[in-house]
């Protein structure tokens, strides 16, 4: 079990992202975010959840009035998530290339 979880542990944390951030209810009015529970105004991550849950939901005007970066952010979690997936894809196709190797000696 724990091999499973450390082989796809990066497939289950980006695919587990962006399933949380499309299923997060973005009427609930409380924040996650530290700085504005310690009561400082303004945080420069505010808003970018609920920017990258508009994004997957396809709402693109909504997502830029959220964050600036919601779009760019969302598209960095797929890459990432994609590129775990084909590196786990890559290495169970990996052929055994330690075959001992001929070396021919000049004679001349």
């Amino acid at each position: 079990m724990f091999r499973f979880i450390r082989k796809y542990s990066e497939v289950i944390l980006w695919n587990g992202a962006l399933l949380a951030l499309g299923l997060m209810d973005v009427s609930n009015t409380s924040s996650l975010c530290i700085f504005k529970n310690l009561g400082i105004g303004w945080c420069p991550g505010c808003g970018l959840g609920h920017a990258i849950h508009h994004a997957l939901h396809l709402n693109f005007a909504q997502s830029v009035h959220e964050h600036i970066l919601g779009i760019p952010a969302t598209l960095i979690i797929f890459y990432q998530s994609c590129k775990a997936i084909y590196s786990i894809n890559k290495s169970n196709n990996k052929t055994n290339s330690y075959e001992p190797t001929t070396i021919v000696k000049d004679v001349s």
